[in-house]
């Protein structure tokens, strides 16, 4: 048999005369797929109270066990008591809450914005949330207790003043402040390949084991203790659907269906308890562990990682064992894709517009290499890209690996993937990200095997505590710190530290090295920050479920959050380097060079957002050179900064022993922030967004085309922005319609990566389309569209962050 028994995608694709339109790729599924994608689409979000209320009942009557124990407790009264369902239809069980599209609470993170906004869920421009007035009640009775206990409230007490200023002013943004951390790849393997109850019996071997003279025993024995509940508890919880099914079995009229719902059953008592044997029961017993994951932590990003290599093996034995098995593949494989998008958090109202449209970052990774560094692509990896375009909804966020040794069919195909527009999937370069891994101490195995996680940050999964929580430091605010000498004009507020007035610095060089010396202050007061809630995270919510399939927890008899992991860092994402780069551009050109303009003028320019300063606002845009054109006058300017943020994070470590990194990408941080930081060098008035991405142009900059751009940010040192980049492009869909395109932007994706780009994704959409749905949204329930790491439904957005995307460059044949 071949090792790609699939058609020659290269050939059907650029095969075909006509190209599908999106929803012509969407209509190529059952009608059990349609029903059931249906159902998602037309069923509005609602929050449940049952977790709030399990987890709360529970706290109160584990008062005298250690806190990992409490959790465990938890965890099992959740899965033991919360209400389960099976939809009509669906081949995979499991759900987060007791009803569609329900999504639970995690008080033990925050209750105070949940209080704040019970009245308002229902009536947000993203991220809308249904709350029935019974169960306001029930959280305005529940929730209070909660108060000066959460994460927040304590990680706020610990804060130190400076640090908290730092938050304060929008300059530190913390991801991990009230929610749970996620931002990981388990070892979902392990589940599929053991069950829980070989695993259970490798944990009592180890705690039978314990020394007694070990000054950690008893550490050992409660996290052993703890981690078998846990396990013990998913157990029940699939057991549970097992009855279910068994009941809706025995009320079924439909044979068909009856058939089914006895086959759930069968599956549900077999695992994730025992090794699974066909795709069937891995797919399940792997949806049941990521669906604990979610309860147990509240942690978004929680990514399955290279699916398609660990679940392969049972492909393969479906396609050696049953005839039908490539359609019933391909239908178990859409179910997952639908149950990946049930999965949601509630985020407060801020939050809903840098992570609007639900998005929950389950990133999954396709092809690569394996470990001896030949290629790793298989016909699951092309069945996974199928999967995407034609459900056509919003997860699992979709990526390939590239490195020399890809198929050309592999990247064609991913391509046409993209073509219809769910930004989907992502492209990402082995000659760099592999590089990197090494970096970090991995041997050259573990680098191989890297996944990603959540937008664009590439870790490796099952022995690594990535901490990519770390949260965004705002370089452009710093920027603006330094111009007015640590006055915030947005806030009228002038903050301590002083790097002194830029009309005493000579020369430009002067005026860069006050800027570091700024961005030294924030990101020591970011580090702070974090390993305040780093350690919190480990003493107050610790995750022994998660820790089971973190290799090394189990040996070392700690959890992940408590450094159980064998690798741990911690990482920042800075945003605005491409109007931090624009900005220094202008002072050094129009102050330090030219002499046209002076620091007097331009701060008032600035805190006058550019009112009756029109004409030097046009001289900026129009006369000093902007990143994303392949100039490097500007480009070397970025690369400047990020060698400063490279360096500087360099001296640090975190509570777990870990390093410390740094990635360019702002998820819709640029949208978030737009008003937080005043009019900047760059020509940008207050309130208009910072560029997208990361390592993409201000929207409108990049006038030399794609090529010119992608040549600026390869300026960016790849090998130092070792927690990744992130960068949006944007074609007209009409590019697609000549089939000889497709190895056009082959190429361009290849020419990229061999200059050592590290991700590059697309958004494939016309303005026309987006601006019509603005105006009548209830056409386009489907329409799905890439925002920064995530796509996400483009009615479900905040209006801004609708238009950050309307407003990007879009490029054409001809461009």
């Amino acid at each position: 048999m071949p090792d790609n028994p699939l058609e020659n995608w290269q050939e059907k694709i650029l095969g075909n005369k006509k190209r599908l339109s999106r929803w012509d790729k969407m209509d190529q599924v059952s009608a059990r797929i349609k029903r059931l994608r249906e159902n998602f689409i037309t069923t509005i979000p609602e929050i449940s109270v049952q977790r709030a209320r399990l987890v709360t009942e529970s706290y109160q009557r584990t008062w005298g066990c250690s806190t990992v124990m409490r959790r465990a407790k938890a965890f099992e009264k959740i899965l033991k008591e919360m209400d389960i369902y099976i939809q009509p239809g669906e081949l995979l069980v499991g759900s987060l809450a007791e009803k569609p599209r329900a999504v639970p609470l995690f008080p033990e993170f925050d209750v105070e914005f949940i209080l704040n906004e019970l009245d308002s869920f229902a009536f947000r421009t993203a991220d809308r949330f249904l709350l029935s007035d019974e169960n306001k009640s029930i959280l305005r009775e529940i929730l209070p207790p909660w108060k000066g206990n959460t994460i927040k409230d304590q990680a706020i007490g610990l804060f130190p003043q400076d640090a908290k200023i730092a938050v304060q002013d929008s300059i530190a943004i913390l991801t991990a402040l009230r929610s749970g951390v996620g931002h990981m790849i388990v070892d979902y393997a392990y589940c599929i390949e053991n069950g829980l109850i070989n695993i259970i019996e490798s944990v009592g071997k180890l705690k039978n084991d314990i020394s007694i003279d070990d000054p950690e025993a008893a550490l050992k024995m409660d996290y052993y203790n703890a981690v078998t509940v846990a396990c013990n508890a998913l157990m029940a919880f699939a057991i549970r659907y097992a009855e279910r099914a068994r009941k809706l079995a025995t009320e079924e009229t439909n044979r068909s269906r009856k058939k089914e719902l006895l086959a759930i059953a069968k599956i549900c008592e077999k695992v994730p308890a025992h090794p699974a044997d066909n795709l069937w029961e891995a797919l399940q017993s792997f949806w049941f562990l990521h669906l604990a994951l979610q309860l147990e932590s509240n942690g978004h990003s929680v990514s399955p990682g290279r699916f398609d290599q660990y679940m392969y093996r049972y492909y393969q034995h479906d396609q050696e064992n049953s005839e039908n098995f490539k359609e019933r593949a391909e239908e178990l494989i859409h179910c997952l894709w639908i149950k990946f998008s049930e999965i949601n958090k509630v985020r407060d109202q801020v939050s809903s517009i840098a992570f609007g449209g639900y998005p929950m970052f389950q990133h999954l990774t396709l092809g690569g290499q394996n470990e001896g560094g030949k290629s790793a692509v298989n016909e699951l990896s092309h069945l996974c890209l199928e999967a995407t375009s034609k459900v056509g909804l919003t997860q699992p966020s979709l990526s390939i690996r590239w490195f020399y040794g890809c198929p050309d069919d592999f990247l064609i195909h991913a391509i046409e993937t993209a073509s219809y527009g769910t930004g989907m999937p992502a492209f990402f370069n082995d000659e760099v990200l592999i590089p990197n891994m090494l970096q970090q101490g991995y041997c050259l195995e573990e680098a191989r095997g890297y996944g990603i996680v959540g937008c664009t940050e590439a870790t490796v999964p099952c022995i690594t505590e990535p901490w990519l929580t770390g949260g965004f430091t705002n370089i452009i605010k710093v920027l603006e710190r330094t111009i007015f000498n640590g006055y915030d004009p947005v806030k009228n507020e002038q903050r301590p530290f002083k790097t002194g007035y830029p009309e005493s610095f000579s020369t430009f060089a002067d005026f860069m090295q006050a800027y570091f010396e700024q961005l030294s202050y924030y990101l020591k007061q970011q580090v702070v920050l974090d390993n305040i809630l780093d350690k919190l995270h480990a003493t107050t919510v610790p995750t022994p479920f998660e820790s089971v399939f973190t290799r090394d927890c189990l040996e070392r008899g700690k959890t992940n959050l408590e450094g159980g992991a064998r690798y741990n860092s911690t990482t920042f994402q800075a945003v605005g380097i491409a109007n931090v780069a624009d900005s220094l551009a202008t002072i050094k050109k129009f102050i330090y060079e030219d002499k046209t303009l002076t620091w007097p003028v331009l701060k008032e320019a600035l805190l006058k957002n550019y009112e009756g300063f029109e004409e030097l606002r046009l001289s900026i845009q129009h006369q000093v050179p902007k990143y994303g054109n392949d100039d490097s006058y500007v480009d070397s300017l970025g690369e400047e900064v990020l060698d400063h943020l490279y360096r500087e994070l360099k001296k640090y470590k975190n509570p777990r022993g870990g390093n410390y990194y740094i990635a360019l990408y702002t998820i819709a941080c640029n949208v978030l922030l737009a008003d937080k930081v005043g009019s900047t060098p760059d020509g940008r008035k207050k309130g208009m967004v910072l560029a997208d991405g990361g390592v993409s142009c201000s929207q409108g900059s990049d006038k030399e085309g794609p090529t010119a751009l992608l040549t600026s940010v390869t300026k960016l040192d790849p090998y130092k922005a070792l927690g990744s980049t992130l960068l949006n492009l944007k074609f007209n869909p009409n590019i697609f319609n000549d089939s000889t395109n497709y190895h056009k932007i082959a190429a361009l994706v290849k020419t990229f990566f061999m200059m050592k780009g590290q991700h590059v994704q697309f958004n494939v959409v016309d303005v026309e389309t987006l601006r019509d749905a603005q105006k009548h949204p209830e056409k386009y329930p489907c329409l799905v569209v890439r925002v920064a790491g995530f796509s996400v439904l483009f009615t479900t957005i905040d209006p801004k962050c609708q238009e950050d995307i309307i407003l990007r460059t879009a490029h054409d044949s001809h461009g």
